[in-house]
């Protein structure tokens, strides 16, 4: 991929997109070989109706986006379809089984070795952040959304994505907010919302930056990456329940499909792009 993007021979979508392909591969492996372990220990995790259960890992924010890039940090969420137990000869319930699989997979993948680390990973996109539980059942995520999610949570969502493991529970997570999402009648309120916390955030970063050097930050300051991908996803939430066609979790896709349907002008899109 690095080489491919040295020669010019691959575009920049193209190269974020095969960066976050490799990614969503090396989650698939890691996972599955560590469940595989623990269900030798435990047994397999099953439903109370017998049924196997699944787990989903979400990705979010730019691996979500299929937008990668060489030093991104990947946004994780994982979920597990329902309770029960394992069926092994010393059963823990699916959420303990399910919990071990995140832990040790997160861990696994940001521990610092002689070779470097594979990726910085980054749970606090979960349902109630760093006080929320490391991997929660479908239900649990669907209450979530539906009864406590606050507004940037939901626009956060707009990226979410199955990046490994069963495609069900996650899938049927995200589809399931997609009402409080993209709502027909959503008003200018819930943008303002979010908008007052991208605020406060600026208002953090300038005090941390305030006395150091002056470099310019092409991610966060004003004007730059973030301001860009969160413009887009706040005109997603307005448009999107009347337009579908907008609902994309990549900025550069979204970019384009917001000026195909004349809600940026062009030069709106060419100065965003």
């Amino acid at each position: 991929i690095l080489l491919r993007d040295l020669f010019g021979i691959a575009t920049l979508a193209e190269v974020t997109e095969e960066l976050s392909n490799l990614a969503d591969s090396i989650l698939e492996v890691a996972c599955r070989r560590i469940r595989a372990s623990l269900a030798r220990r435990y047994g397999t995790p099953r439903t109370n109706d017998g049924q196997e259960c699944g787990m989903s890992v979400i990705a979010l924010g730019k691996l979500g986006g299929r937008e990668l890039n060489y030093s991104s940090d990947i946004d994780l969420m994982f979920v597990f379809s329902a309770n029960g137990d394992t069926d092994g000869p010393h059963p823990v319930s699916n959420r303990e089984f399910f919990r071990k699989v995140a832990t040790t997979c997160t861990e696994l993948l940001s521990t610092y070795t002689a070779g470097g680390l594979c990726y910085r990973v980054d749970l606090r996109l979960r349902p109630d952040g760093r006080l929320g539980e490391i991997c929660i059942s479908q239900e649990g995520a669907m209450n979530y959304y539906e009864m406590r999610a606050r507004d940037w949570e939901l626009q956060m969502l707009i990226k979410a994505r199955v990046a490994a493991g069963e495609q069900r529970p996650g899938r049927e997570v995200i589809e399931s907010a997609e009402a409080r999402i993209y709502s027909s009648t959503l008003d200018f309120s819930s943008v303002e919302a979010v908008s007052a916390t991208r605020e406060r955030i600026h208002e953090k970063l300038a005090s941390r930056r305030a006395g150091a050097d002056s470099a310019l930050d092409i991610k966060l300051t004003r004007g730059g990456i973030r301001d860009i991908e969160f413009l887009v996803q706040c005109l997603q939430r307005l448009h999107g329940g009347r337009e579908p066609w907008v609902r994309h979790g990549g900025t550069m896709m979204a970019l384009i499909r917001l000026a195909d349907k004349k809600l940026i002008s062009a030069s709106e899109y060419a100065r965003l792009a």
